[in-house]
């Protein structure tokens, strides 16, 4: 067991026993110790780019039930694979395991909800940060997963699958066609053909309640992020004051932040993803490196310490908190933390050989 798992999956998974033995009799039930089982094993694997167990996790029946569409192909499940396939529902793993590259894919909670287990996983490293939050049922005494809401995407699986097996259903060539229908058939193309001027084009000429359709919504975000910065950032407020329980928007909103180096707004859109996400500490990373572009040396080093405190196992703030300790001739507190990192299962040794070489003073 990873011991940095253990107090997240016990303490908060416990709390949601209550609500899991009220379940239903006919619904077999994911317990705490299964959830944590698996828990452990997702870390383990894509911390170690191993992408498996996670492409592997969704049972296909049991997400083709959570979709709940109306579609014509709902019970042609082979056509349904086969988009499934192409669409990447199966190698979700590859890019948890790219975005966590020398960083981890560490448990944040778990929980109960609408009778439901869910384990909320955030994936960190080089490729940026998202999180992942799995429903998890039961299937023939095996765990496995009904839909993954990724962050990033700002919906869950189910959700995009059913909107994109609904294109794929044939038109009536016999009826006419609506301006609405018109008009979202050529955004969809534009996308498709990754024309982003055109699809903006065709979104701004939708009715104002097709426009603010969560999905609809998204996918233009996607575009803007193409055009130009005025544009996402424009896009992105707009769906925070639209949808002002969602996390996604605060997600994307610090990248861009960082990238234009609006480090008020930056600071604010971390606090409120932070609190969206019931509080995860290791958002003090971002904090610290707000505070090291500003010059804060000392208020930069005890958000990186909270982070490490934390989770001593993510490269990136362990680094960052080395540098600052070094700057502040720390030396001895410099090594303290390589020792514990050291110590952290699958710990990277080519990083901390790096590091010593950057800072030959530590050896």
């Amino acid at each position: 067991m990873n011991p940095i798992l253990k107090p997240l999956s016990i303490s908060l998974l416990i709390a949601g026993t209550l609500s899991i033995q009220t379940l239903s009799a006919q619904k077999p039930t994911v317990t705490v110790a299964e959830a944590e089982t698996l828990s452990n094993q997702l870390d383990t694997s894509i911390s170690n780019g191993n992408p498996e167990i996670l492409n592997q996790l969704i049972s296909f029946p049991e997400f083709i039930k959570h979709m709940k569409s109306k579609s014509k192909l709902i019970d042609n499940v082979d056509t349904l694979t086969k988009i499934a396939t192409g669409f990447g529902l199966f190698s979700i793993g590859n890019r948890a395991v790219e975005i966590s590259k020398n960083g981890c894919y560490h448990l944040v909670r778990g929980y109960v909800k609408d009778e439901e287990m869910h384990l909320l996983f955030r994936a960190f490293g080089d490729g940026g940060v998202n999180y992942d939050d799995i429903t998890l049922v039961k299937v023939k005494g095996a765990i496995r997963a009904a839909d993954i809401f990724s962050y990033q995407l700002g919906e869950p699986y189910t959700k995009i699958f059913s909107a994109l097996i609904a294109d794929k259903e044939p038109e009536n060539q016999h009826a006419s066609m609506t301006a609405k229908e018109k008009y979202l058939g050529l955004f969809e193309s534009a996308l498709n053909r990754k024309n982003y001027s055109a699809a903006r084009s065709a979104y701004e000429k939708l009715d104002e309640v097709t426009q603010h359709d969560k999905h609809i919504f998204l996918q233009y975000i996607q575009a803007c992020e193409h055009l130009d910065s005025k544009s996402y950032k424009r896009a992105l407020d707009n769906y925070a004051a639209l949808f002002p329980d969602e996390a996604t928007p605060y997600l994307l909103m610090t990248a861009i932040y960082a990238d234009t180096k609006e480090y008020g707004l930056y600071s604010n859109a971390i606090d409120r993803l932070d609190t969206l996400l019931s509080i995860d500490p290791f958002l003090n990373y971002f904090r610290g490196n707000i505070e090291m572009k500003a010059g804060s040396m000392q208020q930069a080093l005890e958000y990186y310490q909270l982070a490490f405190d934390y989770d001593p196992g993510i490269w990136q703030n362990t680094k960052k908190l080395v540098t600052c300790k070094v700057v502040n001739n720390e030396l001895v507190q410099a090594n303290t933390v390589i020792n514990q990192y050291k110590h952290v299962p699958g710990y990277h040794k080519e990083l901390v050989e790096s590091l010593y070489k950057e800072y030959p003073v530590l050896k």
